[in-house]
């Protein structure tokens, strides 16, 4: 793909070159629906908190990859068999190119670099993006694909008006039973989920969706929990639709994962001696963006004080489906226990009381606490918690353990 045409381009010209990729007349669709084949691939979109990453220092992250003596087989055969050629198109806006001399393959993708998120946007074959961009957002130490709860996945439906769920992938995947429920429903309502939910306790993981451009659908697009979006088409004459839907598509995964993972307080310590003049001090957020993350104003941070004062952040998963089947806590720890503490070998773990462990993520080299009660789980921030270990627990946890459990965040401020 060339973008040597467009000067100083603005992030949606450059967007448009792969909309114009699956941008489709009415007699397309009809042919398509007609041959059951489509015309062309879909428009993918990949998602990842950036932590600091610049596609500018690619070269730099994979030489110091290959470099570590910490690298493991698969991420090495991986940077070694491919090359990758980056080019600046405006601020935010790079032209990505993976390259796969085995087969002689030169991929192409645009990356967006704002807001502290990277997102990927291409238009080649699923099975070619999981050889090579995904593998990329896997292995760059930084990036963090982004995962949201089936809730927050029907939200970026609903939020727009004139955007409807069209289909869905349905799943139920309970601990405490042998019971494995996945249904697909294509062409779907609301109320066809409402149905699922009811009769198999099954939540959504996958979402269709159509966007009005009154009064038919003038993009069709996809949804999942992983950070990824896809768009089969957008209808011939729509395509600042098509623009606009992307963007709002992307916009929904990020302020969702700020808002559900952002370890905004966390435990710090301060000194006795400096009590009254901690109370003097204006608690009040700051609106400075620039001001490091803890939940505490700057002027708090640097007071040198050794009682303890906490800001807590903690992640609540309850299980809404369980009815008086669910297991106790004590059986709910076991399994929890079982299941991941002990097989995951990220996972290190201590039990410091009947249905409480203390975590340690070995490979963010993050640290939690968990605790074990009246149907719910509650995941508490310690004081190097940030939200990269908690994102991947409650990825395993949603993927691996329990399905259906719901899933909201409470931060406080508080003195001890």
């Amino acid at each position: 793909m060339k973008f040597d045409h467009l000067s100083n381009p603005e992030t949606e010209e450059i967007v448009n070159q792969f909309i114009a990729h699956v941008t489709k007349t009415d007699g397309d669709l009809a042919e398509e629906a007609k041959t059951g084949k489509k015309s062309s691939t879909e428009l993918k979109i990949f998602i990842a908190r950036s932590n600091g990453f610049n596609p500018e220092d690619t070269a730099e992250y994979i030489a110091n990859i290959l470099k570590s003596k910490d690298t493991n087989d698969n991420p090495r055969e991986f940077f070694n068999e491919h090359t990758f050629s980056i080019e600046k198109l405006n601020d935010e806006t790079y032209h990505f190119i993976i390259s796969t001399p085995k087969y002689n393959r030169n991929d192409d993708f645009i990356l967006i670099d704002s807001d502290g998120y990277l997102k990927a946007i291409t238009v080649i074959r699923k099975s070619w993006t999981e050889k090579t961009i995904e593998k990329f957002f896997r292995y760059i130490p930084t990036l963090e694909r982004l995962f949201i709860s089936s809730d927050d996945l029907k939200e970026v439906v609903d939020k727009d008006e004139d955007r409807t769920l069209t289909g869905f992938t349905a799943k139920y995947r309970p601990f405490y039973k042998e019971e494995r429920v996945s249904v697909q429903v294509h062409g779907g309502t609301d109320e066809h989920l409402t149905d699922v939910k009811s009769t198999f306790q099954a939540v959504p993981k996958r979402i269709e969706f159509g966007q009005k451009n009154s009064p038919t659908d003038a993009v069709k697009g996809a949804i999942r929990q992983d950070g990824y979006a896809s768009i089969p088409y957008v209808r011939s004459g729509s395509e600042d639709v098509g623009f606009k839907t992307i963007d709002s598509v992307i916009d929904s995964y990020e302020k969702t994962d700020q808002d559900k993972f952002e370890v905004k307080y966390r435990p710090q310590r301060i000194r006795p001696r400096d009590l009254k003049q901690t109370s003097q001090v204006d608690f009040t957020d700051s609106t400075n963006k620039d001001e490091t993350d803890g939940g505490y104003p700057e002027k708090l941070k640097t007071i040198d004080q050794s009682a303890r004062m906490e800001g807590v952040t903690i992640w609540i998963f309850e299980e809404k489906m369980g009815g008086e089947n669910y297991p106790s806590n004590k059986m709910v720890a076991s399994s929890l226990e079982e299941e991941i503490l002990d097989h995951k070998p990220r996972y290190a773990y201590s039990e410091i009381d009947e249905c409480n462990f203390l975590v340690y993520d070995r490979r963010c080299g993050e640290s939690f606490e968990i605790i074990v009660h009246n149907q719910k789980i509650r995941v508490y921030a310690k004081a190097n918690t940030t939200s990269r270990s908690f994102r991947k627990f409650y990825n395993i946890l949603d993927t691996d353990f329990n399905s259906t459990y719901r899933f909201d965040q409470k931060r406080e401020k508080l003195i001890a």
